[in-house]
């Protein structure tokens, strides 16, 4: 592992009686990643975090953060984590909670903390009961604490939990804001959708065993596919059926089936040559769904359990 990696694992187990949630798990994740979490239920993505926190001990292997053990408080300065499910007393307004935080962390001011606020839009629940709000402006409250001020490290458990599209949409701004200030953020999510808008990297962890990790992009394979957007749909599946290809229509174009990935050359000098109007063309990609799938079936094929 390189020395600049912010999160060092190393050959971690951790087993709770009969059920084995980590297993021989290694990761490296630098700096400033923007990095997911990716398996079914009971998959160890949650344990890993605890792990992370000091929250759970492990059995085996080595586990540190800014090169100190996971055993050490000073590991957790900076370091941020909002679980999946978390509850606040009733009557506590989002400006007690916050000074309540500081008495301990002493790591964000008033002013950063309304500035959170404000860019996940819940300023004005500031002197609001936890009680009296839904369930997304908690979710958008409890954002704003755990992320106010400068943090290095941001550990987010399902973070778009009871949110909206709006507040999705800032949760992903958020997310990219504090990664371009410096911030690494681990991210365990089911909305891959979310993820892949966000993430640089993924880590796919099945049966409490690191399966597969990487880049997006990397990841990613060609589906053997193009898509062409254009407005004359109907004339540019005619054309492209003439000439050999099947395809079929979908919104903003035609998809077509390719030979090999060198044939996209071919059917782009054929389009251009039939002077049918299109504004782009390209190879289509596996989404990350198709991935996490992909890489799920060949792990079942190869008969690994996953934890339940």
């Amino acid at each position: 592992m390189e020395k600049d990696n912010l999160i060092r694992v190393l050959n971690v187990s951790k087993s709770f009686r009969k059920v084995q949630a980590l297993s021989d798990f290694s990761l490296a994740v630098s700096p400033g990643t923007i990095c997911s979490l990716l398996g079914p239920n009971g998959a160890g993505k949650t344990t890993f975090m605890k792990i992370l926190l000091g929250l759970v001990g492990s059995d085996s292997g080595s586990v540190t953060i800014f090169d100190l053990p996971v055993s050490s408080p000073l590991s957790r300065r900076g370091v941020r984590y909002l679980p999946e499910n978390v509850t606040f007393p009733s009557w506590a307004t989002p400006a007690i909670l916050f000074r309540q935080l500081e008495r301990i962390r002493h790591e964000s001011s008033v002013e950063e903390f309304r500035l959170r606020c404000t860019e996940l839009e819940c300023v004005d629940l500031m002197k609001r009961p936890l009680g009296k709000m839904s369930r997304g402006q908690r979710q958008r409250v409890a954002l704003s604490l755990v992320t106010s001020g400068k943090p290095e490290l941001v550990l987010l458990d399902e973070p778009s939990t009871g949110l909206d599209p709006g507040g999705r949409i800032l949760v992903r701004n958020l997310i990219r804001k504090l990664a371009s200030e410096g911030a690494t953020v681990l991210i365990n999510s089911h909305l891959l959708g979310e993820v892949e808008r966000v993430c640089d990297t993924a880590t796919f962890i099945s049966g409490g065993r690191l399966i597969v990790e990487g880049k997006l992009d990397s990841l990613s394979r060609q589906t053997g596919l193009a898509h062409i957007e254009t407005d004359n749909a109907e004339e540019m599946k005619l054309s492209l059926e003439e000439r050999g290809y099947s395809c079929h229509i979908e919104s903003k174009g035609v998809v077509a089936e390719l030979e090999d990935p060198a044939a996209f050359r071919d059917m782009a000098q054929f389009i251009l040559d039939t002077g049918i109007r299109f504004s782009g063309i390209n190879q289509m990609r596996e989404s990350l769904e198709d991935v996490f799938l992909r890489i799920m079936d060949n792990d079942s094929e190869r008969g690994n359990d996953i934890v339940s």
